[in-house]
């Protein structure tokens, strides 16, 4: 298929834009759109992902440079489109199904000799890019305070908004498929910039869908992003995780609360993957389940319950969010106390919201006994196939 017969030809998407600038809201808003399939998280496909097959054939290493003797870059360029349009699809497939476009986001690499704009054109010479700018000053104080920014001084800042607003310009700008949008501007009307940009893409855009902008505008999706940890911080989660295993597999004296650690741990992992069979696995055979909703109470008991819990996975996670979180009691950290001796508790809170703009609330805490959930009490603020968003501004 490669470029040419491209099952995504004019079809794919891409947010470019400083870190800080509001990818993450306008990709948020874009995807609101029933023809428009997205996500908020990064996929690093061109600046973490294909990156070194690039390097491979361009010969940046001295050593490993194999596939220059395989094929020719025409052939590669074509190979390359074929997997990133299948990463792209597959997302796609659980979101949204149906929609025409893909739309992706990945903050413009601010790295020395960074090459994800340059290889992503080449890539991509049919995609869409839309580029959103904001304030150099706003980017910088907020460059300032993010902890990921190997250099919070302001020079370091400048630089860095210098160089990729500057090289998102130089190295798309040309393109027919290439427009700048105003943060600002987004931020002072949402709905009258995204019909523009619907507009733009040759899609309509009635006034359901910017009703869903306009509620779903007023959403935080983006405070500081993800901190990339570092090497002491993973080795650190691993051990912390390796001792969770073990006291999952073995409780050691003393060791409950890293064992109702690990069990959450699993649980939650569990639950987002939809995987029964691990869910099940977690539960002792005389489990306890316990729904709290609007609608009503439901208590249910071992099998019974197991499949409740299976249910709850599958209604929820059936569908992917563009905003996702999870809390644990303590900030951060599943925290567990005793409510008798030997069985402790942990609470589990989740939080999304749907592209449209239908919001999912729900807590679980989970009695811990022999490091399995004895019991699971459910609190809902409503059904799990989502709520609207009550847009109390009107």
């Amino acid at each position: 298929m490669g470029r040419d017969g491209s099952p995504l030809r004019d079809r794919v998407i891409f947010v470019e834009g400083a870190p800080r600038s509001g990818t993450t809201w306008l990709v948020t808003l874009l995807a609101t759109h029933p023809d428009i399939a997205g996500v908020q998280a990064e996929s690093h496909l061109f600046d973490f992902g294909v990156d070194r097959l690039f390097d491979n054939i361009e010969g940046r290493d001295p050593v490993f440079r194999g596939l220059q003797r395989y094929l020719d870059r025409e052939e590669f360029l074509d190979l390359v489109r074929e997997f990133c349009d299948g990463v792209l699809m597959a997302m796609r497939s659980h979101v949204s199904p149906d929609s025409q476009f893909v739309v992706e986001k990945t903050p413009i690499s601010g790295r020395d000799g960074a090459f994800d704009l340059e290889r992503k054109r080449e890539v991509y010479p049919d995609g869409w890019y839309i580029h959103i700018v904001r304030d150099r000053e706003a980017v910088i104080r907020s460059l300032m305070r993010a902890p990921w920014m190997p250099d919070r001084s302001y020079a370091a800042c400048a630089a860095h908004w210098d160089g990729t607003v500057g090289r998102a310009r130089e190295t798309l700008g040309d393109l027919p498929r290439y427009l700048e949008v105003s943060h600002e501007e987004l931020c002072k009307d949402p709905a009258g910039c995204c019909k523009e940009l619907f507009e733009w893409l040759g899609i309509e855009a009635g006034e359901d869908v910017l009703d869903t902008v306009r509620i779903l505008s007023r959403e935080q999706f983006s405070d500081l992003g993800a901190v990339p940890p570092s090497p002491g911080r993973v080795r650190g989660f691993r051990s912390r995780l390796s001792k969770a295993r073990a006291n999952f597999q073995r409780r050691s004296s003393g060791g409950e609360g890293q064992a109702a650690d690990g069990v959450a741990f699993y649980f939650v992992r569990a639950l987002h993957e939809r995987d029964g069979d691990t869910l099940r696995s977690l539960t002792t055979p005389s489990l306890e389940f316990l729904y709290r909703s609007a609608d009503g109470d439901l208590a249910l008991h071992a099998e019974e319950a197991r499949a409740a819990l299976v249910m709850l996975a599958e209604d929820t996670f059936a569908r992917r969010y563009v905003d996702e979180r999870w809390w644990s009691q303590g900030g951060g950290r599943a925290v567990w106390w005793s409510s008798a001796p030997g069985k402790p508790l942990v609470t589990i809170f989740f939080s999304a919201i749907g592209g449209d703009a239908t919001r999912v609330d729900f807590a679980i805490a989970l009695d811990i006994e022999n490091d399995l959930v004895r019991r699971a009490t459910v609190i809902s603020a409503g059904p799990l196939a989502g709520r609207p968003i009550v847009d109390e501004r009107k």
